[in-house]
């Protein structure tokens, strides 16, 4: 049993057995690379969250098309002042998933980090309150959000949504990853957020990683003890409608990292996760849709599992 106080848009935590506060401060991190609109959306409904965070700190990937003078006009464009807003550029040549978001993280001062990208969009003004929430466990290493398709999504991707993120909260620990599971480790840093103090505790992320850092953190989280929390309850719109040869390239990367820690993956099990997943994906489809979706969906698994299979010879 706890008191939940806002002041000044800080939440406080007040547990009945003391009478001690807890701040429960945060920061958010969003590395961007060329956006469309829907990173001022983003920043918008970020300054407008029931908890306001201590910093939005922004990662940009110059390129030729988009700078930091094309983000401060974007802002100019789209009515953002604050001045929690933090702009910082790399070089395309120097960002990677893991080492990018580990060099950000370590210039935290708050007590919890909000790790995002610049296509998912708060679905209201609860996300960080929602996530922040998870904390009250003590052993909670890392809470992440329930992901929503946007409207134009696919059949299929409406699926997969629906499938790896569900209505049902979960809390995650030792003995599922014990279990063998690969579901144990499952984590996105679409939406995730991070107990600081525990993150410096474990070294963060894997720096040399283009995928999966956020699994690998929480890989590391279970084996110490930790748990990983997934609150349904905190959303974002968050979908994407990838072609057949788009599947089969990101799946490809997906288990060209998985190769490179065999410690962490060989002993779970992706194949039966994957089969599950076939199984139920076309039920869904002949319920919800043609027979030509399910042949999309089929079709669109089987370019998955060929671009897993030749990454992992590769």
């Amino acid at each position: 049993m706890c008191v939940i106080m806002y002041i000044d848009g800080f939440l406080f935590v007040i547990k009945e057995d003391t009478d001690r506060f807890t701040m429960k401060d945060y920061e958010v991190i969003i590395p961007v690379y060329e956006p469309d609109k829907r990173l001022y959306i983003i920043l918008k409904r970020l300054l407008k969250q029931s908890v306001k965070p201590q910093k939005i700190n922004i990662i940009l990937t110059l390129s030729e098309k988009y700078g930091a003078l094309e983000f401060m006009e974007g802002l100019a464009v789209n009515e953002i002042k604050s001045e929690i807003i933090g702009v910082e550029t790399i070089e395309k040549q120097d960002f990677n998933h893991g080492g990018s978001r580990q060099s950000a993280a370590e210039k935290v001062r708050s007590g919890y980090v909000l790790f995002m990208t610049q296509d998912a969009v708060p679905y209201d003004r609860k996300l960080a309150e929602k996530l922040l929430d998870e904390f009250d466990n003590e052993r909670t290493a890392v809470a992440y959000a329930r992901q929503m398709p946007y409207k134009n999504a696919t059949l299929r991707e409406k699926f997969a949504r629906s499938y790896n993120y569900p209505d049902v909260s979960q809390v995650k620990d030792k003995k599922m990853l014990d279990e063998g599971k690969i579901k144990a480790i499952f984590c996105s840093d679409v939406c995730a957020m991070y107990d600081m103090n525990v993150f410096n505790e474990l070294n963060g992320f894997e720096r040399n990683t283009d995928f999966n850092e956020d699994m690998l953190y929480a890989n590391k989280a279970l084996l110490n003890g930790y748990l990983i929390s997934y609150c349904a309850d905190a959303k974002v719109y968050h979908s994407h409608n990838l072609t057949f040869t788009g599947q089969f390239k990101r799946n490809k990367e997906i288990a060209r990292s998985q190769k490179e820690h065999p410690e962490v993956f060989e002993p779970l099990s992706s194949e039966n996760e994957g089969l599950s997943f076939v199984k139920n994906g076309v039920k869904y489809m002949m319920k919800e849709g043609s027979i030509k979706d399910t042949a999309a969906f089929i079709a669109d698994c089987g370019f998955k599992f060929a671009g897993y299979k030749i990454g992992k010879i590769l």
